[in-house]
């Protein structure tokens, strides 16, 4: 026995352990320099806040992986409703950051605003909430599995709105990895 086989397995195993190394998908995106996070700061809101962003053109040749929210808040439950297709203006211009701070590269999601200014009607892909409805001294915070990603159609506009039941302060992680594939419908 050996070869090639016994080499691959060898330069698979962690030094210390000499277990197989393995490391999560989203773990290997962020190390090749595709994984990038928006980070948001609401502010106290106690009324409906749209956070709005587009995805990069098939022409820019990345798909956007969007992966469930982290989210927290201060006092109260917050629901929240991811809409595509809508229009929107305005906002202040949240900068993604690279996961992996030695890369160049950089988002090619063409706009990212919080405080976006926007009537949501279009079609809803994710809802969700955290926090304890209620109950004005609780406080919450959530984020689910990447099992769960969405890959969302090129150039085209999506607006998540926050909806507060009474004044609190809304911190979000966005999180998505932009990679090359084509459509794949099977």
């Amino acid at each position: 026995m050996g070869g090639k086989l016994t080499e691959i397995a060898i330069a698979e195993q962690e030094g210390l352990t000499n277990f197989k190394t393995v490391i999560s998908s989203d773990h290997a995106y962020i190390h090749d320099g595709i994984a990038f996070t928006g980070i948001i700061n609401t502010g106290s809101i106690s009324a409906a806040y749209d956070i709005a962003f587009t995805t990069p053109s098939i022409a820019d040749g990345k798909f956007l992986h969007w992966r469930p929210i982290g989210i927290t808040t201060s006092a109260d439950y917050v629901g929240f409703v991811l809409y595509e297709g809508d229009a929107f203006s305005a906002g202040t211009a949240v900068v993604p950051i690279n996961r992996n701070r030695i890369s160049s590269n950089v988002s090619k999601v063409t706009t990212l605003v919080k405080n976006a200014t926007a009537t949501p009607s279009g079609t809803v892909i994710d809802e969700g909430g955290v926090g304890t409805s209620g109950i004005a001294t609780a406080k919450g915070g959530g984020g689910v599995s990447a099992d769960e990603e969405l890959v969302l159609i090129p150039a085209t506009n999506y607006v998540l709105t926050l909806t507060p039941d009474a004044a609190t302060v809304v911190t979000l992680k966005l999180f998505w990895y932009e990679e090359e594939e084509g459509l794949d419908d099977d």
